[in-house]
């Protein structure tokens, strides 16, 4: 259990499944279809994970049948999109959305607090698509990090950005909860938790 409510998206096998079920996200995001896993596979990890809400990412690429596949997956409830994705099918399984706002250098405090107002919460403000780390808000680089607290205010904002064991501190203070990216094992069954163990730590209860 950690002190921020935590996301962690881009899980594709069981190894990561298990790890951050361990420390009590409020959502587990895996990708489904083109360059993810499969809906079968979805389905029997999800069996082996409890308490996180497990969720469907969609690839842009996603094509119809591929979409109709997901979305007709037994018990899905959340499905996550990257933000200007035609979410209208959603409608077909009542499906609730969660928004991946990718955020640039270019983009000023108001481009994106226009853009998070169009889209229903939870959101991931993905701040890593930019290449953006902590250290850049801190030196106001595209905003400052006092910006970032005020464009979030009450909202479920799950922010994702690289940032060092001795930032998460202040991060915790400024941001509603944190998404957390899982990757490759390194041979089936392990691999190493060692970055996001130090971080998930100053976070532990």
């Amino acid at each position: 259990m950690t002190t921020l409510p935590l996301l962690a998206h881009g899980i594709s096998h069981l190894t990561d499944a298990r790890y951050f079920a361990a420390w009590h996200p409020d959502y587990l995001c895996f990708p489904v279809g083109p360059g993810g896993i499969a809906p079968d596979y979805f389905t029997a990890i999800r069996e082996w994970v409890e308490g996180p809400i497990c969720v469907a990412e969609l690839s842009t690429e996603a094509s119809e049948e591929s979409i109709q596949a997901t979305i007709d997956i037994p018990n899905l409830t959340h499905v996550m999109l990257d933000y200007g994705t035609d979410s209208s099918f959603l409608t077909q399984r009542s499906l609730q959305p969660i928004t991946r706002l990718p955020v640039a250098g270019y983009h000023a405090v108001l481009d994106v607090a226009d853009r998070l107002a169009e889209v229903p919460d939870p959101v991931v403000l993905d701040f890593t698509d930019g290449s953006i780390t902590w250290s850049d808000l801190v030196e106001g680089y595209p905003f400052s990090v006092g910006l970032l607290k005020e464009l979030i205010g009450e909202r479920k904002v799950y922010v994702r950005i690289d940032l060092t064991p001795d930032e998460v501190a202040e991060a915790r203070d400024m941001v509603y909860g944190l998404a957390l990216r899982g990757s490759s094992e390194e041979k089936v069954g392990y691999k190493s938790f060692d970055d996001i163990d130090s971080i998930l730590e100053v976070l532990e209860l």
